[in-house]
């Protein structure tokens, strides 16, 4: 049974300081607070699973040159899926799940603009942190809506084993196209390979990872999907076909680097008449409902795979979770799972 409200504890996920290199326990803080009573219009959420994304290594960086930056003192900023445990508003029920986007707690305050709910019978609540979240929406709308890969084609997936490059090979599949995935593993290869079908994977910690590209790609790439930039986009840009596309999506190799950098290689965008665009899954915030419909379908049918990778704990394992989340751990979408999980 669930305690009542004045005997809950609520953990909550501080940054301590503005990390060095890759953010580590020692940068955050955890305190405990009550659970306040809730006013008109409001819901208590308890957090079952929170998604860890390394672009909150973005966020927390000492400038103020990014959105929603998180400075020292401040909560960590995260969605939890969860569940209603209590209810002041009208249209969320006890019971229901929900994606709460109220920061790294074990339980929220929500006003309705700080949630979304999740059908259950659709996956499971986890995937909807994944997957079938925003991970899952970013692959979908920037592959099939920019990239728009056709039969016969090659695609690159840099960061191919990550939350949003995974679901990116898989679609770039379902299209037609020919994937080769490029990660940070023998195991991540094989993975990608034997489990997701992905034609060929390279681990770009190999010497030569990119004679190992050229020659999986002897007539050039039709799309690079970058979510890594640095070196690996740079060397990249070299094979990229006439009129290709390169779509930028995440940059991890950056996001620690006290200066960023561009790419070096850009002239092979002249050469090739190829273009290079930013991407932003919010802008397709009013199709969501339609993509989950169609991608619910693929997965009912095993035509794509929404994997995970969990690590569990309370909210005090988050900052290890994230260092796991840098040091390459994951297969899929990392999530901490708490306690409260039911499933």
């Amino acid at each position: 049974m669930s305690a009542g409200v004045n005997e809950r504890t609520n953990e909550q996920l501080y940054l301590k300081q503005v990390p060095e290199g890759i953010a580590g326990p020692d940068d955050f803080e955890v305190r405990k607070a009550g659970v306040p009573v809730l006013h008109e219009g409001e819901v208590l959420v308890e957090s079952h699973y929170f998604g860890l994304d390394a672009a909150l290594r973005l966020i927390v960086r000492d400038s103020d040159e990014f959105l929603f930056r998180v400075r020292p003192g401040d909560l960590v900023r995260g969605t939890a899926a969860g569940k209603v445990i209590e209810s002041n508003h009208p249209d969320y029920a006890v019971g229901e799940y929900v994606m709460a986007s109220s920061g790294v707690q074990s339980y929220s305050v929500c006003t309705a603009a700080e949630l979304e709910k999740c059908d259950v019978s659709q996956v499971p609540l986890y995937d909807w942190l994944g997957g079938f979240g925003v991970s899952g929406l970013t692959a979908y709308f920037a592959i099939f809506d920019e990239c728009k890969p056709q039969p016969g084609q090659t695609v690159l997936i840099n960061g191919a084993a990550g939350a949003v490059g995974n679901m990116a090979g898989q679609f770039c599949k379902l299209a037609g196209a020919r994937v080769i995935g490029l990660t940070g593993s023998k195991e991540k290869c094989t993975w990608l390979v034997d489990e997701l079908g992905f034609d060929v994977a390279i681990d770009y910690k190999d010497d030569d990872w990119y004679a190992q590209l050229e020659k999986a790609a002897p007539d050039r790439l039709d799309v690079i999907f970058d979510n890594v930039g640095g070196d690996i986009l740079d060397e990249s840009l070299k094979l990229i076909g006439m009129r290709g596309v390169v779509l930028l999506c995440g940059s991890t190799s950056q996001y620690v680097a006290d200066e960023m950098t561009g790419p070096n290689n850009y002239i092979w965008l002249g050469t090739m008449r190829a273009r290079m665009q930013g991407f932003v899954v919010f802008d397709y915030a009013d199709q969501y409902a339609e993509a989950r419909k169609r991608m619910a379908e693929w997965i009912a049918d095993g035509r794509i795979k929404l994997p995970n990778y969990f690590h569990e704990g309370s909210v005090a394992a988050f900052p290890a979770a994230f260092q796991e989340l840098y040091e390459g751990k994951n297969l899929g979408k990392m999530l901490l799972k708490l306690a409260a999980a039911e499933n």
